[in-house]
This record gives C-alpha cells, structure tokens and sequence, in this order.
C-alpha cells in the first residue's frame, strides 16, 4: 500500500490519500489517514494530484523504426510524464494493418508493464487509401481493436 500525505486532488484541498490494489483504498484530510505496516508514505505536500493523462496520437514506431523509438521506450517516456495510456498510431514498418501486427504492439506494452499501450488499426492496407484493411479481424483480435486511422 501507499500512504500520499498532503497531496491536493485537482482543484480540492490537501488529502491524504491511502492506496492499494490499484484503487483509493481511503482518503481523508491531512494526519487523518493512517498507514498500514509495510506501507510506503509519500510526503506530497504542496504537490498536486491529476488522474493519469491518456495520449491517442502517439508514434511509439515498433515494428520497423526501432531506431527511432520503441514500444518500451515510448512508453516509459509516457509514464514519467504522467501518462497512463497510449494510442499508437499505425505508422509503423509493416503498417498495422492486420491483426498480427496490432497483437504485435499490444503484447509489446505488456510487456514493458508500465502503461496501457492501445494499437490503433489502420484503416487501409499499407495506409495507402486503396484498399480497407481488415477492420474485422484486428476489431475480433486478442488487441481488441476499436479504432482506426491511417494517420
């Protein structure tokens, strides 16, 4: 568990805030919440408490320019700003526009464990315009698929 003193929810005044389980397990005002043993205290007086922010435009480029980011990479650069989830775009080498290549992007954020990674399908093949992708098959794929762009 985890024990934010002080901290200040968004336009609200400072809370202690006690978390476990990925949930708020209780909130009261400050010195009014007791840490369990085991439990890790953060003194965050003065510091302000946001939800977790979401990106639906991000360029994380694996598979294909791995030189130029990762799906690992991009996404602790997402957590340390404080992001909780990413939509990566479809601009990648091959383009995602299979079911295989958005899983691919899928397991590679589970992997790196730090955010949700959310493959967004291309809409058409190659994101060329010429021909749809198969929209079904990434939709009913283990990603899980509901959105689309050809960036």
């Amino acid at each position: 568990m985890i024990l934010l003193r002080g901290a200040r929810p968004y336009g609200e005044d400072p809370a202690d805030l006690l978390l476990g389980d990925g949930a708020i397990a209780a909130i009261g005002a400050p010195g009014t919440v007791d840490a369990p043993a085991g439990a890790q205290v953060i003194e965050a007086d003065g510091l302000v408490l946001l939800p977790g922010f979401v990106d639906v435009h991000t360029h994380l480029r694996e598979p294909g320019r791995e030189d130029a980011e990762t799906v690992a990479t991009g996404s602790a650069a997402a957590a340390l700003g404080g992001y909780t989830a990413v939509f990566a775009m479809p601009n990648t080498e091959p383009a995602a526009d299979t079911a295989g290549v958005v899983e691919q992007v899928q397991r590679l954020g589970a992997q790196a464990g730090l955010i949700d990674v959310v493959p967004i399908g291309a809409v058409t093949v190659g994101r060329r315009g010429e021909q749809l992708a198969e929209l079904g098959a990434m939709a009913d794929s283990a990603a899980r698929t509901t959105m689309f762009s050809d960036d």
